[in-house]
């Protein structure tokens, strides 16, 4: 039996926000004693509407999630073939190792120049030392997408050194 499970909104359902579930006293006492609720607020009946469709989704038509799974294998091999770090990542969230912030920061740059929008996750986020890139396939992505983002990687790696 699992006490309490946490869990993000923001990624595989494409809203924001999050969610803790489990007894009620927990419940209780998070209303009660949990800092960041005491501050929040609900979030809009448009984010709900959004996240229930979302959900719809997953539980009555599996292609977007085997279209998913199938980029994410596609784009990790892809970074993996071509010498890239994605530090044993098990989920189509697809980090891609770097180091120093500094170069992590000049990485985002050059993608971007490259018309790839991907984000350097750097210190306090992760630990020193161990900035990288964060890259996310989706099911809407083509072979061609994951094409276009592989050449970008290869050249912005070529512009920064690392």
């Amino acid at each position: 039996r699992v006490d309490i499970q946490l869990g993000t909104l923001s990624k595989a359902l494409g809203v924001v926000g999050g969610y803790i579930a489990g007894s009620a006293v927990l419940k209780d006492w998070l209303i009660n004693r949990g800092r960041p609720y005491l501050f929040s607020t609900a979030h809009p009946p448009m984010v709900a509407a959004a996240l229930i469709a979302a959900l719809d989704v997953m539980e009555n038509d599996p292609e977007p999630m085997r279209r998913l799974w199938e980029n994410t294998h596609k784009w990790q091999a892809m970074l993996a073939e071509d010498g890239f770090d994605t530090m044993g990542t098990e989920t189509p969230i697809t980090p891609v190792f770097v180091g120093d912030e500094g170069k992590a920061q000049e990485f985002e740059r050059a993608l971007w120049d490259e018309g790839v929008y991907a984000l350097a996750i750097v210190f306090p986020t992760v630990g020193k030392g161990k900035a990288r890139i964060r890259t996310m396939p989706s099911a809407a992505h083509t072979d061609e997408d994951l094409e276009f983002a592989r050449g970008a990687f290869r050249r912005a790696r070529e512009r920064v050194g690392f």
